[in-house]
């Protein structure tokens, strides 16, 4: 194990108030705050950046991606922990599936990945899975994302049942009733295409389910991938009111707007959609403000023919482990004067917390932490990626800013050199 001197970095980690200027070690996988010794390799990170492993709480694992691909893709992104939702091929409803997904994954990720659950069986949202058994065998969340029971009741009682083994519920919110057939938002460009609509209701009746359900049983929820300005609004007002709800969206929500599907590219065909401008800048807001916690890469693989079908054909789903941190800075950039106490909030802390994973930079911990270069720019090319899957929506854009490495468990698992 080689042993590394970061030397004048930025070290920014709110879970310790730590925001300041200074070389930070890695010697035998442990972090030390101070100079190199003799046998250490010394890194100029002037103008770098240093925060906390990022945590994902929302990535899918599909083909042509498989654990080593995606791992591989989330430490290039400055990922340290990812969540793998629980639609993994054979759903993860019973703990033998939990047990066969760790053991594959002890073996060939070179990060943290976390399994989580189904809530129902086969996230069918007819019966409760066994919720017991599956947090013994493991997982450290349960969800049907991106299905949501439809049945109240069957939802109420799953995040009762849920809370008594202190799991976190990773709610999808969707009413289908309204946008079963909807595969982009329901505004002037899906009317353009001539393609089914998915309304902000579907999103927003189903967030305020979750709202009225939590309040009432004084239970906790995660919603994800939150893509609707009333669904900010809605979140807003019941932290407001102290209803224990937290929430993330996507780095896509937050960059892209539907107008991304024009010429029917299906890699910016995404579950929720994309929304219009006005949905984006209030996530944005929602992020400034907290209202909204976290910042998901919403990963989700697909394999190249199976996009390269008529739009409402094509599965929805784009990757992100490789883009999402870069695609962040920039659009918290332009409103934000410095954004990376807010990044390491939405990225690292709050995830960790949510989902009880401890990500800290502190003297003696193992190091799960990454070095970020807020001046480089760099162009993303789906081929040039460590991901085995190309369904990106920012194909040949310039992106701002870079992981240069990323350690975890105390090894160096990315290197940009």
């Amino acid at each position: 194990m080689s042993n590394y001197c970061l030397k004048d970095a930025r070290v920014i980690d709110p879970s310790q108030n730590l925001d300041k200027t200074l070389d930070l070690t890695v010697a035998n996988g442990v972090i030390t705050f101070g100079s190199a010794g003799d046998s250490m390799e010394s890194i100029d990170c002037r103008g770098k950046i240093i925060m906390p492993g990022m945590i994902d709480i929302r990535g899918h694992l599909h083909e042509p991606e498989n654990l080593s691909s995606a791992s591989n893709a989330a430490a290039s992104g400055g990922y340290t922990t990812i969540l793998i939702m629980s639609n993994i091929g054979a759903p993860a409803d019973n703990a033998g599936i939990v047990h066969l997904m760790r053991e594959k994954a002890s073996k060939d990720s070179t990060i943290q990945i976390l399994q989580c659950g189904c809530l129902t069986k086969a996230s069918q949202g007819k019966v409760l899975a066994p919720l017991g058994s599956l947090k013994e065998a493991g997982v450290v969340a349960v969800s049907d994302c991106p299905s949501s029971p439809q049945n109240t009741e069957i939802f109420a009682r799953g995040l009762e049942y849920a809370s008594m083994f202190e799991l976190p519920v990773i709610e999808f919110p969707r009413d289908l009733a309204i946008s079963t057939r909807g595969v982009a938002h329901d505004g002037p460009f899906s009317l353009k295409m001539g393609i089914g609509g998915y309304p902000r209701m579907a999103e927003e009746l189903f967030v305020q389910r979750a709202i009225t359900v939590c309040k009432n049983l004084c239970t906790r929820i995660h919603l994800t991938s939150i893509s609707s300005a009333g669904s900010v609004e809605l979140i807003r007002e019941a932290k407001s009111k102290g209803i224990m709800v937290t929430a993330d969206t996507t780095a896509h929500h937050l960059a892209l707007t539907d107008e991304r599907l024009m010429g029917y590219n299906t890699n910016s065909k995404t579950m929720p959609p994309l929304r219009e401008e006005s949905d984006r800048l209030a996530i944005l807001e929602g992020i400034k403000d907290e209202t909204i916690d976290c910042i998901s890469s919403a990963h989700e693989p697909c394999q190249k023919h199976e996009k390269e079908v008529e739009f409402d054909l094509a599965p929805a789903g784009a990757i992100g482990y490789e883009t999402a941190l870069s695609v962040v800075f920039e659009q918290l950039s332009q409103s934000v004067k410095d954004p990376f106490p807010l990044i390491a909030k939405t990225m690292s802390l709050n995830p960790s917390r949510i989902l009880k994973v401890k990500s800290k930079i502190a003297e003696g911990k193992r190091a799960n932490l990454f070095v970020f270069d807020p001046s480089v720019s760099w162009t993303y090319k789906v081929d040039e990626g460590k991901s085995a899957a190309q369904n990106s929506p920012y194909e040949n854009m310039e992106m701002k800013g870079s992981v240069l490495m990323t350690f975890s468990n105390g090894e160096k698992v990315f290197s940009i050199s």
